[in-house]
């Protein structure tokens, strides 16, 4: 299969550049009237895997896209706006050359009457799964969209009529002013609000509108970003969210600063009415 790419998931972030907001508009605008997927953890997930009910963007949708992309980068009268149509334009065209999946995405698999390739399964260093007494597979170049009826179709080269369902997941951390902070396995089609609720939320001190998706040391999508794809509903895959990426959900700077001076003063006035009231008796 030769090499394919999602949408949203290179096209929001990139190691050299974070995504804007008309990125990230353009990107909505294409995929217009796909719906989201309910969030699913790693322990929620059992066989037979469900069918997603989202639709990840199809090949032809990002296709679209970049043609959509190139023109702007060449007709626009506004140079930042060229630039930054140039800068997407490659970022689809890579996500649809090299595909979706990168080393450390997990693949639910579930194969009917075959237990051994009933499992989840690790996408190695190459993009290639390494499946029970099968040769590897390749996933370079494969689409979220596309996971599935590929899968099928490199199986039945090799079982005779298999019923096959996959559904990709990864692992991300969420962190900062979140009720349950940590690391979630969620599936790739989940909406990236969805995953913050996974977290427990935001709590009360939390500046949503400034939270962003950290790769390492580097912002892959900063805020202005991953809040247009809130809004969008885009989801982990759309956004280009990686195995190991952490969502950060900052807090008010002047909410968390008064909130701990609150904090300290309750200490201190529960201290002082201890040692009255010791004093007293």
């Amino acid at each position: 299969m030769h090499s394919h790419r999602t949408f949203f998931p290179r096209l929001i972030p990139t190691r050299r550049s974070s995504v804007n907001t008309l990125g990230v508009a353009f990107l909505a605008a294409a995929l217009s009237g796909i719906s989201s997927a309910s969030a699913q953890t790693l322990a929620a997930q059992t066989a037979p895997v469900p069918t997603p009910r989202a639709t990840s963007p199809k090949r032809e949708m990002l296709e679209t896209a970049l043609r959509n992309f190139e023109s702007c980068a060449k007709t626009s009268k506004d140079s930042d706006k060229r630039d930054d149509c140039l800068r997407q334009s490659q970022v689809v065209r890579k996500r649809l050359s090299e595909g979706d999946f990168q080393p450390g995405h997990r693949i639910l698999l579930f194969v009917d009457s075959d237990s051994a390739l009933s499992d989840t399964f690790t996408v190695r260093a190459d993009q290639k799964l390494l499946l029970p007494n099968l040769p590897e597979i390749s996933l370079a170049g494969v689409l979220d969209s596309e996971l599935q009826s590929f899968l099928a179709t490199r199986l039945a080269q090799y079982i005779r009529n298999p019923s096959v369902r996959a559904q990709a997941l990864l692992r991300v951390s969420v962190t900062g002013d979140v009720a349950s902070p940590g690391f979630y396995s969620v599936r790739t089609d989940t909406p990236v609000s969805d995953v913050i609720m996974n977290a427990g939320g935001p709590t009360s001190s939390a500046d949503v509108r400034k939270s962003e998706l950290r790769r390492g040391s580097a912002v892959v999508v900063k805020k202005d970003g991953l809040q247009s794809a809130i809004r969008s509903e885009l989801t982990m895959s759309d956004i280009g969210a990686r195995p190991g990426d952490e969502l950060y959900v900052p807090s008010k700077a002047d909410g968390a600063k008064w909130t701990k001076i609150a904090g300290v003063a309750a200490s201190l006035t529960g201290i002082i009415w201890s040692v009255v009231w010791l004093v007293r008796r």
